[in-house]
């Protein structure tokens, strides 16, 4: 197993690096061992960065922000002292807004390092992989029957997402949780769980959807997907920049639904998980797990989890606003590490092909084998 990566990055390497010259005789750039291992070690460094910045600051701290109630004002209460230059002698001098720990990224890496070192990055990770495996394999188990064939595979797949809803449920409860020591598959709900996530679990794997395909439908129906590079090297100069409007207002589009459909329903389903957290388990950021009262325990009749409308009204314009701030800033970080990663992986070509580097890149007639 150690050697398939290395060999296909040398494989794909080298078929890339066969140029012709004089239009016959291919030449062929050998691609060394270390070279290929470098490549690939940068690849898998990089790969895992990524997916740090996309589970930690993409879904675990998000998730803390969502479910974080706002603290009032805190006020200290000052001892009686006798002390003439005491410099407290007004209560409400002593009247501290207290910050959100999920104010900054800072924060809130410091709180996951305090209950649970640097692996707390991680936490969840193993019932995550679980979820996704299950997702997958029971969305393709469902979508191979010819009846269920008229429904696409992503359709299928939202179906497995409300099927799972329970594992995904225990996902945010181990996230948003202190540390307990029973394993991951020992602290799924029970299954009458499901049913109350089961209505927010669809309409976010309903809107997920839509803010995918409704731009590639729009992609589709205004031809950009049709064009290709022979045709818009004929475009006027006109009909190239109507084409680049286009593609500009359905990414803006893309954009638009995610925000008013996709987050929202996002942090509908994850209030609701968190509203079904037991009562013997501490939550990690301060939490009211009545919502303003709006919870009603069913030990006195009620359902004891949030409602849906209760879950968004509930999350107040100040975590909305920091809750896109934090996306924004993941997506910063995901777009400057690819920035990085394609600077080191040229600069790391560069460094094992030497002057070869001038073979892989095709010039106008014999241009490039000038000179060598």
């Amino acid at each position: 197993m150690s050697n398939v990566i290395p060999t296909l990055v040398r494989r794909g390497f080298e078929a890339h690096a066969s140029m012709t010259k004089d239009g016959d005789s291919p030449r062929q750039i050998e691609l060394p061992t270390w070279g290929a291992l470098m490549l690939a070690a940068t690849a898998f460094f990089f790969a895992g960065v990524l997916f740090m910045i996309e589970y930690t600051f993409g879904r675990i701290l998000p998730t803390l922000l969502m479910i974080e109630s706002p603290q009032e004002a805190i006020l200290f209460e000052p001892l009686p002292t006798e002390d003439p230059d005491s410099t407290i002698k007004d209560p409400e001098q002593a009247q501290v807004k207290a910050k959100p720990i999920t104010a900054s990224f800072r924060s809130t890496i410091r709180l996951l390092q305090s209950v649970g070192g640097f692996r707390a990055r991680f936490r969840g990770l193993a019932i995550y992989i679980a979820t996704a495996f299950a997702v997958n394999s029971v969305g393709g188990f469902l979508s191979v029957f010819p009846l269920l064939r008229i429904f696409p595979r992503p359709f299928w797949n939202g179906v497995a997402t409300v099927l799972c809803a329970t594992l995904s449920l225990a996902w945010t409860h181990i996230v948003i949780s202190e540390p307990n020591p029973k394993t991951w598959f020992r602290r799924l709900p029970a299954l009458r769980m499901w049913k109350k996530v089961a209505a927010p679990t669809a309409v976010l794997a309903i809107a997920e959807q839509l803010s995918v395909y409704l731009p590639i439908y729009l992609s589709i129906v205004t031809g950009i997907t049709d064009q290709k590079p022979e045709d818009v090297a004929n475009m006027t100069g006109g009909q190239r920049t109507a084409m680049a409007f286009q593609g500009i207002g359905i990414f803006i589009f893309g954009l638009v639904l995610a925000f008013l459909i996709v987050i929202p329903a996002n942090v509908t389903l994850t209030r609701v998980q968190a509203s079904l957290l037991s009562d013997a388990e501490e939550t990690i950021v301060p939490f009211d797990r009545s919502f303003g009262g709006k919870v009603i325990p069913e030990i006195v009749g009620g359902t004891g989890v949030i409602g849906m409308l209760d879950a968004w009204k509930t999350f107040d314009w100040a975590s909305r606003i920091r809750l896109i701030k934090t996306y924004a800033k993941v997506f910063a970080m995901q777009f400057a590490v690819t920035i990085l990663f394609a600077l080191v992986l040229v600069a790391q070509i560069f460094m094992i092909v030497g002057r070869d580097w001038s073979k892989l890149i095709p010039e106008d007639g014999d241009k490039g084998d000038k000179g060598l």
